[in-house]
């Protein structure tokens, strides 16, 4: 959540007043953004049986995820091929059973999206089933993570997360379940959120607790410049994690090494993915944006299982400190939105401390320029 720095902010500018307002702006961001990179969606353990679904919108996107009997997991257009009824809804979600069922006509797919009976069109000569199964979009797991992308990549999910892999490794995420989420519904835009959590020049102001059990200052980044930005931050003597008593929930996770047991990491993924490693849980924060001020987002926790098989597992005292510090940053986004409205805002310059965000909308306007 909150990186300090190597390396000076080099006199940048924050963004200007458009691109946090203009609702021109933010839809071209989908085309030229989020409809090229890979979005985060769930993690695996999330799509279970008996239905083995997921369903999700990426703005005008409606979608699912399907397990197959393969165990393979799929994603697809939530519209039949026939005429275009939602088929899987927040109803039937859950007990829609091996097949994927039409609920208006009873077009029936399978869960690798072929059709397997449309009533009165199978005898049809002009109707060949092979042309009409569910539309695929690109869909990847890495770890644990599920991921899709509604565009044609440019690189793997595995490319793309390169950078993260050795902390993949390490922390074991894919063993990881999720054992607390959180949702909230920020009046702000996506990148004033992506922006906080990128730097803790606000933490001894606005975040006096966290800032005790991380000082500001004990903090570097690994990785500077890209999608993916971040780094470690070490904890206070008397600290084991980040936590309302500073004490950890959990035992830590397994194979950390003794330096790793002594840090919490905090790594951004363009364009909507925050992942912070702790020594005993890891915590993620999904951005789904809404409008051009408001954006949802999804915070959760995530546990190794036999942490969480434990009777006195108890993860209380972590939820009450992120819930506070996620609403602490949550206030201070939505003053900087409400700020930045007024026409006569102009963007004021970046502190040594804020490299992390100058390295953020220096990728963000490169996107967007080489797209337009």
């Amino acid at each position: 959540m909150k990186n300090s720095s190597n390396r000076s902010a080099n006199g940048d500018l924050a963004l200007p007043r458009n691109y946090i307002v203009s609702p021109a702006n933010f839809e071209l961001e989908t085309e030229h953004i989020f409809n090229r990179h890979w979005q985060y969606v769930c993690r695996t353990s999330e799509i279970m049986e008996p239905s083995g679904l997921y369903r999700f919108e990426l703005l005008n996107n409606q979608l699912f995820l399907a397990r197959g009997e393969d165990g393979e997991i799929r994603a697809f257009r939530n519209f039949c091929r026939h005429r275009g009824s939602e088929l899987v809804t927040s109803e039937n979600c859950q007990t829609m059973g091996s097949r994927i069922q039409c609920p208006y006509h009873a077009w029936t797919y399978d869960r690798c999206g072929a059709l397997l009976s449309a009533p009165n069109m199978m005898d049809m000569d002009s109707f060949s089933s092979d042309q009409w199964g569910l539309k695929s979009v690109h869909c990847e797991v890495w770890h644990g993570f599920v991921f899709v992308h509604v565009g044609e990549p440019s690189e793997s999910l595995t490319e793309f997360l390169a950078p993260l892999e050795p902390h993949a490794v390490d922390w074991n995420f894919e063993s990881l379940l999720v054992g607390v989420e959180i949702v909230y519904d920020v009046q702000a835009n996506w990148k004033l959120i992506f922006q906080n959590y990128s730097e803790c020049y606000h933490c001894p102001s606005v975040h006096p607790a966290l800032n005790r059990l991380t000082p500001y200052k004990g903090a570097s980044n690994d990785i500077a410049a890209g999608p993916i930005l971040g780094g470690p931050m070490m904890l206070s003597d008397d600290c084991q994690t980040m936590s309302s008593d500073g004490r950890r929930v959990a035992n830590c996770l397994p194979g950390l090494s003794e330096e790793q047991q002594r840090m919490v990491a905090y790594y951004t993924l363009f364009p909507g993915l925050f992942i912070s490693p702790h020594p005993d849980y890891v915590l993620l924060h999904r951005l789904e944006r809404k409008t051009v001020e408001q954006t949802q987002v999804v915070c959760q926790l995530l546990f190794h299982p036999e942490a969480m098989a434990e009777p006195e597992f108890d993860p209380a005292a972590a939820v009450e400190f992120w819930d506070l510090t996620n609403r602490q940053d949550w206030r201070v986004c939505e003053l900087a939105q409400r700020g930045i409205k007024d026409a006569g805002y102009e963007p004021g310059p970046y502190a040594d401390l804020e490299s992390v965000v100058a390295a953020f909308d220096r990728y963000y306007r490169e996107q967007m320029d080489t797209a337009c």
